[in-house]
């Protein structure tokens, strides 16, 4: 089970193909004019290509392609460019919402110690967060898993869960079942050795991987394949055993409709509200520039006759002669009141389509919101977010499903266990990533309590996020203070106050 060296992997060279697509890879190794990568691909390729620019901020490189295919005014790339990267604002809130907080994992058939192990070995909660970024934009995103050394010099082998670039996945599909699991799942790339590109490819199946290199020649791949040394890995094989009957690939859409085989970038329907409120900023940066240096009016027979001013280069210009001729500056009133309203109004637009409320973006308007009323200002963001969750949770599941039975295979322990019970698929906790009115949540928590619906336990570990073992200390801690009583008075040894109070009236009669 080889890692492919996926730093090698080329992109498909000057990606100005912008159309959508969504048409599988057919894999036919030895076909004689194999196309790689094929139209379908490189269009969907060049959609990844387009998209990262926007989320990078590189919008006027991204709509340079735009202008090159004739979408968009060539008169566009003469000025110069004002950006504002709401890309990354979209994707960035996404993330934040999905995974700034750790997930939690239930796993009351399983080992749950072990498959938290998993998680935390591997950085998932950073993994996933990455994920999460370039999955908004590209529209999917692809974990593979694998056996072997984390590090050179480690002496026991890991399971190890990786997040790689979907710009190398190439799934076959069964054209009359869509929603089926893939018939191969293939990751293919192209490398350079010395003056010759090679095809490099990995085909996933359940149970196997079959390893395969192919010589190029320019996009066409040539019959027969290469010697699989030219790759330097020892002991890779053409065909490996993983042991386990699951694919090791997991692929993990942004969101999709049923007859597609790939995610939806979250920019699909945004990029032209990008164009138009950068374009609006860009031409009114441009007129403010052209009117920031005010012209000198001035009367006739100032200037030098013969020439000798350079008119352009102190900005004047002649008047008559006549009433008003004293020297004045040309001001212009900067009256962009209406372009201005255009460009807020292009950004609600925005916001709408894209599913964030301004209260994200720090736009909204009047006092801190309790978080009840943050929750309603943030429905259609939350919705958003909650679609994601739904397939981060089957992938996610899928992934530490496969990793424990990659474990039980290879007899992989975590902090010098192994796993001792049969995998199962945990269940997958996300916190909503929005801000915690504590106050309330207590009060929401204390009334469930008091309604017999939870226990105090559970109400601790959600309102202060600790484990199951510290709520249950706290709860004993609780309970004690509960029973122990106040000191009973002894009325002999100490008068009640008013016996005193009685016996002092008595001695002033």
């Amino acid at each position: 089970m080889a890692e492919p060296n996926i730093a090698t992997a080329n992109a498909p060279q000057n990606p100005t193909v912008l159309p959508g697509a969504d048409k599988p890879f057919v894999v036919t190794p030895n076909a004689s004019k194999e196309i790689f990568p094929d139209a379908a691909s490189a269009a969907r390729l060049s959609l990844y290509n387009y998209y990262e620019l926007l989320f990078l901020g590189q919008h006027y490189d991204a709509f340079n392609l735009r202008i090159a295919s004739g979408e968009y005014s060539k008169a566009y790339s003469k000025l110069r460019y004002v950006m504002a990267n709401f890309a990354g604002l979209v994707s960035k809130v996404v993330a934040d919402m999905l995974f700034s907080e750790q997930v939690t994992i239930k796993a009351p058939d399983g080992d749950q110690e072990f498959i938290e192990g998993l998680w935390h070995d591997n950085d998932l909660d950073i993994q996933c967060y990455e994920s999460a970024l370039s999955n908004s934009y590209e529209g999917d995103g692809l974990f593979k898993l694998r056996v072997g050394k984390r590090h050179p010099n480690d002496e026991e082998h890991s399971v190890i869960i990786e997040d790689i670039t979907p710009k190398i996945y190439f799934p076959v599909i069964d054209s009359f079942n869509t929603r089926a699991e893939p018939l191969e799942q293939v990751l293919a790339w192209v490398f350079k050795k010395g003056d010759k590109r090679y095809l490099r490819k990995e085909i996933h199946q359940p149970g196997i991987i079959r390893n395969e290199v192919y010589e190029m020649e320019g996009t066409t791949v040539k019959q027969g394949q290469v010697d699989l040394g030219i790759l330097g890995i020892p002991g890779l094989l053409p065909e490996e055993d993983t042991g386990i009957d699951d694919s090791l690939l997991v692929h993990i859409p942004n969101w999709k409709v049923g007859n597609r085989s790939f995610g939806i970038s979250d920019y699909y329907d945004l990029d032209t509200l990008f164009y138009a409120i950068n374009n609006r900023m860009t031409k009114v940066d441009s007129i403010l520039d052209k009117h920031s240096d005010p012209i000198l009016l001035v009367p006739t027979g100032i200037l030098d006759e013969k020439g000798n001013v350079d008119k352009k280069k102190i900005g004047v210009i002649e008047i008559k002669e006549g009433e008003n001729n004293k020297p004045e500056y040309v001001v212009w009133d900067a009256s962009l009141e209406n372009a201005f309203k255009a460009i807020e109004k292009d950004v609600e637009l925005l916001m709408m389509v894209a599913e964030i409320s301004p209260d994200v973006f720090g736009m909204g308007k009047g006092q801190a919101d309790s978080g009840r009323a943050l929750k309603y200002k943030l429905l259609r963001t939350i919705a958003k977010v909650a679609r994601k969750k739904l397939y981060y949770y089957r992938g996610l599941q899928k992934v530490l499903y496969v990793a424990q039975k990659l474990a039980k295979q290879y007899g992989v322990k975590i902090e010098g266990k192994p796993l001792t019970g049969e995998p199962v698929k945990p269940d997958l906790r996300f916190a909503d990533g929005l801000p915690i009115d504590e106050g309330e949540q207590v009060d929401n928590e204390t009334r469930a309590i008091d309604a017999g619906i939870t226990s105090a336990k559970d109400a601790i570990m959600r309102v202060y996020n600790v484990d199951e073992e510290t709520a249950k200390n706290q709860v004993e801690e609780i309970n004690k203070e509960k029973t122990v009583a106040l000191p009973k008075m002894d009325l002999g040894k100490n008068p009640n106050l008013f016996d005193k109070k009685m016996s002092m009236d008595k001695s002033m009669k």
